[in-house]
């Protein structure tokens, strides 16, 4: 049970330098740290060329939400609708800016990323008010087929929204692509007692601080729009391609989901890649089994936004 080579030595030089976790630090801190590594890392010579990315922001019911658009040079119809990582407390639209610029890209669809408002500032609900404010602007915008994408707790808040638009009538929702997504509250699979205290780049204390921010009432966590593995009835809900990964603490709770859906009928592809740790998909043209699982997905998207046409 060793991490890939590449993030050996991530892990080694973040030991060398005494980089603190994120558990360690305020929200602020945790945002300033991640910004500082996004500023420090050299640009990849690979990114696709694009026909325009534009910022721009929407009407939410707790005000403005900036989002970024992608367009591709090859553009198919349909959209994907993307939310970031973070934990619900740190992350913007730069964090994962090489991922979605691949992700238009390959997926030859327009992509449009969500800024929405973190924790502790604006626990639950209003980070998943601003995503799934995003998901209706999206749909009267621009009417056609929708994937929704969302790494960890973007996934979690895509997942979310995807039970909302299930509920209220809203869609179709075409698909839903959830990296290494937070599903459930619970610390004690065997993911977590094997791999949350390693520190490798995610913890079980950095999740508890995660939660906590995000929902610190402890009796709210069981709802299903907060820990989506909760759901009673997950019927019609949008086919879907999870990924988890191997050396991860939330491996567990995102297959669970993934085997929860497939056990109500839903179209369900996964993945689970060894070595990997979390949030590999930033991983993308480092590491071959992430370049060969990202583009699994794009495919998959790409036929998920033709099949509906």
């Amino acid at each position: 049970m060793q991490p890939h080579p590449y993030y050996q030595a991530i892990l080694d030089a973040y030991r060398k330098l005494d980089r603190p976790y994120f558990h360690q630090l305020s929200p602020e801190q945790g945002r300033a740290m991640m910004k500082a590594t996004i500023a420090a890392a050299p640009k990849p010579g690979d990114l696709p060329e694009l026909a325009a990315i534009t910022d721009g922001a929407i009407s939410g019911p707790h005000g403005s939400i900036p989002i970024r658009r992608y367009t591709p040079i090859t553009q198919e119809r349909g959209t994907c609708l993307y939310f970031h990582a973070g934990g619900w407390v740190i992350g913007d639209l730069d964090i994962a800016d090489n991922f979605c610029r691949r992700l238009a890209d390959a997926a030859c669809c327009e992509l449009i990323s969500v800024d929405y408002r973190l924790a502790p500032e604006y626990p639950f609900p209003v980070p998943l008010d601003d995503a799934y404010a995003a998901l209706q602007w999206l749909l009267k915008e621009k009417p056609g087929p929708v994937v929704l994408v969302g790494e960890s707790a973007g996934g979690n808040l895509a997942a979310a929204c995807s039970i909302l638009a299930r509920n209220e009538g809203l869609g179709p929702i075409h698909g839903q692509f959830l990296a290494y997504p937070v599903t459930d509250h619970d610390f004690t699979t065997p993911s977590y007692q094997e791999l949350g205290s390693l520190n490798w780049l995610l913890s079980t204390k950095d999740m508890r601080f995660y939660w906590d921010q995000y929902c610190p009432s402890s009796s709210e966590r069981d709802n299903p729009l907060v820990s989506p593995l909760r759901l009673s009835d997950v019927s019609n809900l949008p086919p879907t391609m999870l990924f988890a990964a191997e050396l991860d603490p939330l491996r567990d709770e995102g297959l669970a989901y993934a085997q929860k859906l497939a056990g109500a009928g839903i179209p369900v592809t996964t993945r689970c890649d060894p070595g990997m740790l979390h949030g590999y998909m930033a991983a993308v043209g480092a590491i071959p089994v992430a370049t060969e699982a990202f583009t699994e997905a794009a495919r998959w998207i790409r036929q998920r936004l033709a099949a509906s046409l």
